[in-house]
């Protein structure tokens, strides 16, 4: 079908509502939701990438949640109730979308209400998209432009659309939040809001931009962006092929297609980016040299395998074609038929959280956290299952008078350590978190069922599903809102726990593809009515054109 599109032909795609939605991602910082929708019918000249104001948003699904739970609402809580709270009907269609309330119609919202901030059109068959952040300078150092990147991958085109978009993160003490409308910047070089990506937003069309002088190959489906987003790695289904794009920060310096991985194995997927051990980091920033590159995990619809893609970063100012290469291959051999491994994630909180208790200079300390495995997370069909891993990082030493001498390369590998049964198809993984009874966060991976219409939470720490989620159908994406809110307008703040006025919150959006429209599920297992349910449907459902 990607042959098929025109982009001058047919009717402008709707930018105040979802049409296909394929990809989803919520900003760090909690203040915007984007969203890609895909056109996968054809009935317009393009698909769109929005960019929704997720505290709106999150203010009319907390609201209905309040309304629901007894604790909060009082003895008379009910359904209809708590829809006409936040201005709802009761749902006319339970059949079609879970939840108790009819659709939120984003379209007939504005001003103060208005959900959908900036839009623009792209071409068609959006697979999914990925969001990049610059890194944010040390404590101390002065602040420079603080920015991020969102990248489409178009087969229709084909093409990586970018958009410059806003940063929200207060990771660092001099980070500069984006204040007020900034937040909603989506910038692809339209003229307006709701306007056509121009050609030089799109990466691979024209190849004498690039550094390889070529084409994007074609059908790129999976993305996955490096931890410091310079290294954007995007599979090629049907080419058997991978393609890396080099990323600058640099003030005037564009994203450029830099190298292309051919003769993979049967059907590259899905991509996932290996979380860099800060040891590496450090070392890096005291000018030692260790050898280490960029990993990403690589999934096959039609080889019993992983991948892990390496990315050689060229040095600085060439103009030389980037290396992307095959590291190593893990064969999937925990299930009877290894084939078909759709979704991957990967949980690098636990070493994360070991990392922030060392210093800078504590080396010998971060090198005892580089050790810790990071779990990974494979959504698999044929059984399906939920494939559960780890990526384990081994470090190459030498001896030397100075600690910081000592470690001279580091690399990753794979293992494939058990598997968890899921329902039909399961699709895509994501790990997030839940709101515990303690009032807590805790881990969760969660896989959807595209075809069973399911969302399944897995708990690592007791190795079982703890929940089945009833969804529409077609769940295609899932992004994360999960912190703290301090005020009536549910805010998320940077406030102490169990101080006046903060309270947990966790929210699960789910794009359902097949009718056009995203699902809110209540991940707070504190509320007893709502907790793994969809509790708000954003956009009036649409189904298909030919079951209508």
């Amino acid at each position: 079908m990607a042959g098929c599109f025109v982009e001058s032909e047919g009717l402008p795609p709707p930018v105040e509502g979802f049409y296909f939605p394929a990809g989803i991602a919520a900003s760090p910082g909690g203040r915007v939701l984007y969203v890609a929708n895909s056109d996968f019918d054809l009935q317009y000249n393009g698909g769109t990438v929005q960019a929704l104001d997720l505290q709106r948003l999150r203010r009319r699904a907390l609201a209905v949640q309040a309304s629901l739970n007894p604790r909060e609402a009082g003895a008379g809580a009910s359904a209809r109730a708590a829809c006409e709270a936040v201005g709802l009907g009761a749902n006319p269609a339970p059949l079609l979308y879970p939840g108790p309330c009819s659709p939120l119609d984003i379209a007939a919202l504005d001003g103060d209400e208005e959900i959908v901030r900036r839009s623009a059109v792209i071409g068609a068959f959006a697979s999914n998209l990925a969001l990049a952040h610059r890194p944010l300078p040390e404590p101390g150092a002065t602040p420079g432009e603080q920015n991020a990147r969102l990248f489409v991958p178009v087969r229709g085109d084909p093409s990586v659309t970018y958009f410059d978009v806003a940063d929200d993160r207060l990771d660092a003490p001099d980070a500069q939040r984006c204040q007020g409308d900034a937040c909603f910047q989506l910038d692809c070089g339209a003229t307006e809001s709701g306007g056509r990506c121009p050609r030089d937003h799109r990466i691979g069309e024209d190849p004498g931009q690039g550094r390889v002088k070529e084409k994007l190959p074609l059908e790129p489906f999976g993305i996955a962006a490096g931890p410091d987003g310079t290294s954007i790695v995007v599979s090629h289904q049907t080419l058997n092929s991978a393609s890396v794009i080099a990323n600058s920060w640099n003030e005037g310096q564009r994203p450029e297609l830099a190298g292309i991985l051919e003769d993979l194995a049967s059907g590259p997927t899905e991509l996932a980016a290996v979380p860099r051990p800060r040891l590496i980091t450090q070392l890096k920033a005291a000018s030692k040299a260790i050898d280490y590159q960029p990993a990403f995990v690589l999934t096959y619809v039609a080889s019993s395998q992983l991948d892990l893609l390496r990315y050689q970063e060229p040095e600085p100012k060439s103009t030389a074609p980037a290396l992307l290469y095959q590291s190593t291959t893990t064969p999937i051999t925990a299930l009877a038929s290894g084939t078909d491994s759709r979704g991957i994630a990967v949980d690098a909180s636990e070493r994360q959280a070991c990392e922030a208790g060392c210093g800078d200079g504590d080396y010998e300390c971060l090198a005892r956290c580089a050790a810790i495995p990071i779990p990974v997370f494979v959504a698999h069909r044929f059984p399906s299952s939920l494939l559960i891993g780890e990526v384990i990082t081994t470090l190459i030493e030498k001896d030397a008078e100075k600690p910081e001498d000592r470690w001279i390369a580091a690399y990753e590998t794979i293992a494939i350590r058990d598997a968890a049964p899921l329902a039909a198809y399961p699709s895509r993984v994501e790990v997030g978190d839940v709101i515990g009874a303690d009032g807590a966060r805790h881990r969760r991976v969660f896989a959807l069922a595209f075809d069973s219409g399911l969302a399944f939470s897995y708990n690592p720490e007791a190795h079982r599903i703890d929940a089945v989620i009833p969804t529409g159908r077609g769940p295609q994406a899932i992004a994360f809102d999960t912190g703290h809110t301090c005020s009536d307008d549910r805010e998320r703040c940077d406030c102490a726990p169990g101080s006046d006025g903060c309270e947990p919150y966790s929210l699960m959006y789910i794009a359902h593809f097949t009718d056009s429209y995203l699902g809110v599920v209540d991940l707070d297992m504190r509320k007893a009515n709502t907790s793994a349910t969809m509790i708000l449907t954003v956009g009036k459902p649409v189904p298909p054109r030919e079951s209508q």
